[in-house]
């Protein structure tokens, strides 16, 4: 699983955490609280009927409310509606109060109105919270008002109960917000530093894996040149310019596999297929089909058996790459002396065939992709 994926996954868990938090809240105060305080005043309560509506109409709005944003459903046009909705029950059960009661002990609405808004708008900014408990507030001013009780008493009253219950209701939304944000930023931070390991590791592995391959070739390539140098090895010979020949084209695909190329491999093949024309061969190369991303193992492995029949060739060669769903194939036929002998390398994830009749020496190397149905 890649670093963004599991950075998503944290955040999406975490968030909805808090959601849960605030439905169990909103649940337990409605479907708790708010069914005690009716059922207490409910000889009070007229129309009745009004203040039963108004209750069930704030249920179904829990009710769906709470399932959108647990499945992160929520859009901004349905929070925003349904929290008009719940204001607007919270209007009418206000109005089944009795003259004055609207902050008394049988008000129930107003704190309900605010916990919902909590619910429905915790993903929207703050500024939409801010205005459905002002909005929810004046409406309990206006009740007051209209109702003459709007005393100094009363205005204090009203002012202590906003600064509690409103001030309670946008600090949880603000510091949902808060663990939120510092929870995406814990997982960003820890996705990057992971990222940073993985890269360093896979650059550690592939500067190891290099050095191992330069060393090697280095042993091949340095008793070649020395040999040349001190004039133990004739440039004349045949067998010597094969061997020159093989050493120069390992060196140049090495060099191509460090390229950022959409086809590596063939690029690599035409990597050996330029040290042969550089000897004067013909050389034609033909691809089919889209090739599959390969490992540079895989890649090396087919490549190797083009690399040295190419070394061998002697006036013309032509390198054929196939790729299908199934499997990816090289092969290569070239004109080569009746006594040339070429030997396989030792490949482990990719099977060969190699045949040689008269002056056409026919190597192919193939690499299943997945098994055939």
């Amino acid at each position: 699983m890649s670093t963004g994926v599991v950075e998503g996954v944290v955040a999406t868990r975490f968030a909805k955490a808090v959601s849960i938090g605030v439905v169990a809240i909103v649940g337990v105060w409605h479907l708790g609280l708010d069914t005690l305080l009716v059922l207490r005043g409910w000889p009070m309560y007229e129309p009745q009927v009004a203040a039963a509506g108004a209750w069930l109409a704030l249920v179904v709005i829990q009710t769906a409310g709470s399932v959108l944003l647990l499945r992160s459903a929520l859009s901004a046009h349905t929070a925003r509606m349904l929290a008009g909705a719940a204001l607007i029950s919270g209007v009418v059960a206000t109005a089944t109060y009795p003259p004055g009661a609207a902050i008394g002990d049988v008000s129930w609405a107003w704190n309900t109105v605010g916990w919902f808004g909590v619910l429905l708008l915790l993903q929207r900014p703050l500024w939409e919270l801010i205005t459905l408990l002002g909005a929810n507030t004046a409406v309990t001013a206006g009740f007051l008002a209209a109702d003459g009780a709007l005393d100094h008493v009363t205005v204090s009253r009203l002012l202590a109960a906003t600064y509690t219950t409103a001030g309670i209701q946008l600090t949880f939304a603000y510091l949902a917000r808060q663990l939120n944000s510092g929870a995406r930023e814990a997982t960003e931070a820890a996705a990057a530093h992971a990222e940073h390991l993985a890269r360093a590791t896979a650059d550690e592995t592939v500067h190891t894996e290099r050095r191992r391959r330069y060393e090697h070739l280095r042993g091949r390539v340095e008793p070649l040149l020395r040999g040349l140098t001190e004039r133990r090895l004739d440039p004349g010979d045949a067998v010597v310019r094969q061997r020159a020949a093989v050493e120069a084209a390992r060196l140049r695909r090495l060099f191509a596999e460090t390229d950022d190329t959409p086809h590596p491999l063939l690029h690599e093949l035409r990597a050996c297929a330029d040290i042969a024309e550089r000897r004067g061969v013909r050389v034609t190369l033909l691809s089919y089909g889209d090739l599959p991303a390969l490992p540079t193992s895989v890649r090396r492995e087919l490549a190797e058996g083009a690399l040295l029949v190419l070394a061998a060739a002697a006036t013309e060669a032509r390198v054929t790459l196939l790729a299908t769903p199934e499997e990816v194939a090289v092969s290569v036929v070239a004109d080569a002396p009746p006594e040339t002998v070429v030997e396989p390398p030792s490949l482990l994830a990719v099977s060969f065939l190699c045949d040689q009749e008269g002056d056409q020496l026919w190597w192919e190397t193939r690499y299943p992709v997945r098994p055939a149905r």
